[in-house]
């Protein structure tokens, strides 16, 4: 049985982190989703910059994965990806993004994650040592099992062809 007393502390101390922060229960939410689809498009465009070449097919495969993934517009999918193309908003480390997925994001959907990426790499039919490293490097910062990156790189490259 939980101690009563523990509640009323923890209800108490989440009361006056709501007032601190000055956002709502729902505004909370609303920022951790647009933080949370913000890091996705930021590493499927990554996956796309990284061979120094960012192709209409890229993006639009990164976009279609987007819409796929969070079930939003063509517009609200492009216009994350234009604001992860920005170079202000390029990340100097993969580790903050990763670390919000790695809260929000489950097993199932961090898999997703690494096969669109794949298929991103892919969308041009020619997978670049950069791409395939940056997709390496996240999928081991999401701690996707090697099978399962092999089996989405496998997957990925099904879709492109």
């Amino acid at each position: 049985m939980a101690n009563p007393f523990r509640k009323l502390v923890d209800a108490l101390s989440n009361g006056l982190q709501k007032m601190a922060n000055g956002e709502t229960p729902e505004e909370r939410v609303s920022r951790e989703t647009q933080q949370v689809q913000q890091s996705v498009a930021t590493l499927l465009y990554e996956t796309a910059r990284v061979d120094h070449e960012v192709k209409d097919e890229d993006l639009r495969v990164a976009e279609d994965c987007l819409r796929e993934l969070f079930a939003m517009s063509a517009e609200q999918a492009r216009a994350l990806l234009m604001h992860a193309a920005q170079l202000r908003h390029r990340p100097t480390s993969y580790h903050p993004l990763c670390k919000v997925i790695n809260e929000y994001f489950s097993a199932d959907e961090k898999r997703r994650l690494v096969e669109y990426m794949w298929r991103v790499a892919h969308a041009d039919r020619e997978v670049d040592m950069y791409e395939d490293h940056l997709v390496r490097k996240i999928a081991d910062l999401l701690y996707v099992p090697h099978r399962e990156f092999i089996s989405a790189k496998h997957r990925a490259r099904g879709k492109s062809g």
